[in-house]
């Protein structure tokens, strides 16, 4: 299966997240061991989440941690999302298997 981010985003009343939709492909699917920072994060639904800061892991055991995804455009806005919920790595984006409320509640980055 593939995914496909669109390009617009939401109106008034709508969601302020960008949309999966048919325009662009994220590629093939990729190990956590190369995926890259700033490729977008999307939830379940396809809303954009934010770009990938960082992926945790330990490549000597082969084990995939996380992902630490930024939010905002300013500080503060780093969230960790643990390996279970991680849906899928593409070349060109990560899809999660929560949607965009269980993602709001996702842990803040602690420094």
């Amino acid at each position: 299966m593939k995914w496909f981010p669109g390009a617009s985003l939401g109106g008034i009343g709508e969601s302020r997240f960008a949309r999966l939709g048919p325009v662009d492909d994220l590629g093939d699917p990729v190990s956590y061991l190369v995926a890259k920072r700033g490729i977008p994060v999307f939830s379940s639904e396809g809303e954009k989440l934010g770009q990938v800061t960082r992926v945790l892991a330990a490549p000597e055991a082969n084990m995939f941690d996380g992902i630490i995804f930024d939010t905002s455009r300013g500080p503060g806005g780093h969230r960790f999302v643990d390996a279970p919920e991680v849906e899928a790595i593409y070349e060109r984006g990560v899809v999660l298997r929560i949607d965009a409320n269980e993602a709001a509640e996702l842990p803040k980055r602690r420094r």
